[in-house]
């Protein structure tokens, strides 16, 4: 598996991000973030996914601070 295709945990983005758990929830659910279920409750997220994720959100950051 390439190394951009690993698996996250929502508690590993979550810590990674240093931001709560249901935050990450919060954002998997509005469809902001990508991700798939797996069991009852849990989410797998890529590694490319969350790096997409945090580059939009830089830019979204970027734009509203210009404009």
């Amino acid at each position: 598996m390439p190394e951009d295709d690993t698996m996250l945990t929502v508690q590993e983005v979550a810590k990674r991000l240093r931001v709560n758990e249901k935050t990450v929830r919060t954002w998997i659910n509005s469809g902001d973030l990508p991700a798939f279920p797996v069991g009852g409750r849990g989410y797998r997220i890529s590694k490319a996914d969350l790096d997409r994720f945090v580059e939009a959100q830089k830019k979204a950051l970027q734009e509203r601070k210009q404009g």
